[in-house]
């Protein structure tokens, strides 16, 4: 499983965690211990290779996500990141609704001024790559066979637009830090935990591609303990088969196509000529051995 193409996929919640390893198949799960962290590692067949898929679970609020995520980069060497789970939703979201984010806004920076609080929003984008992956996948309904809807049961929407991301719950739309979000960063589908502090670790990365997805848990005003615990894990379930539908439509960067190469069992054939030698190196088929002739003039 080495020699793949790897994706990482962290969830901040237990049950998003579980909403994952649901729709995948347990027996062929395996976990590794690095450091303290437990991974789960599978292998995700997807339309141009097979990936090896690792599954984290982080942690709340974007200080920790960003350090976990920053660990799980550095152990995997990761292509692809996705950050997963579920999402407040504004504007015309519904719950079960699914946001492939385009950007992730930090609403909380900014300067408090005798004045009043002065916002400094930043935002990070997400992959472009992803980005267009994720169009594709909502517009072919297959990622939702993973749901198993009735046969009248309205597909999930998806939305392809930013987050907004700070450590508050925001429990009514006539908050401050809702009248905020408003004002700054309005065009935001959803308001989440952790996914500016995964897109900050992302960012410092190098090679990696990565996206934010979110299940609409609730409302801004119509969110409950009691509530959640059905649209939570509905929400979660939304979100992960669209994030493994996502992984599943890539295409590794050429980079991991030339390691997949390194591996391949198919022909191969090497030659190098150079002044006074000659060097010929071929093999067919597989497990073949190829011959070495080296010719020098003196």
């Amino acid at each position: 499983m080495n020699h793949l193409p790897t994706a990482v996929l962290c969830t901040p919640l237990d049950r998003e965690h579980r909403a994952v390893l649901a729709l995948l198949d347990t027996n062929r799960i395996t976990e590794q211990t690095v450091d303290g962290t437990v991974y789960e590692l599978t292998e995700l067949h997807g339309r141009h290779t097979t990936w090896r898929l690792v599954i984290a679970l982080t942690s709340r609020l974007n200080e920790y996500t960003s350090a976990a995520v920053e660990r799980a980069i550095g152990t995997w060497e990761p292509q692809i990141l996705l950050l997963v789970g579920v999402a407040g939703g504004r504007r015309d979201a519904a719950v079960g609704d699914v946001i492939a984010a385009t950007k992730v806004y930090g609403y909380e920076s900014g300067r408090d001024t005798d004045s009043g609080f002065q916002a400094r929003v930043d935002a990070l984008r997400c992959s472009n790559m992803l980005d267009q992956r994720a169009h594709r996948v909502s517009a072919d309904t297959v990622w939702t066979d993973r749901l198993d809807l009735e046969p009248d049961q309205a597909a999930p929407q998806v939305f392809h637009r930013p987050l907004a991301s700070g450590n508050k719950v925001i429990t009514g739309s006539a908050s401050a830090t809702a009248d905020l979000i408003s004002r700054t960063c309005d065009d935001a589908q959803g308001i989440d935990m952790e996914g500016y502090g995964a897109m900050v670790a992302a960012s410092n990365n190098s090679g990696v591609e990565a996206m934010v997805v979110r299940g609409v848990s609730d409302l801004i005003d119509d969110k409950s303990k009691a509530a959640d615990r059905t649209r939570q894990p509905l929400a979660a379930r939304h979100a992960a088969a669209f994030a493994l539908a996502l992984i599943e439509s890539c295409d590794p960067e050429p980079s991991s196509r030339k390691a997949l190469a390194a591996h391949s069992d198919g022909p191969i054939y090497i030659g190098a000529i150079g002044d006074g030698a000659v060097s010929n190196v071929a093999a067919s088929g597989p497990h073949a051995r190829g011959h070495q002739q080296i010719n020098i003039n003196r």
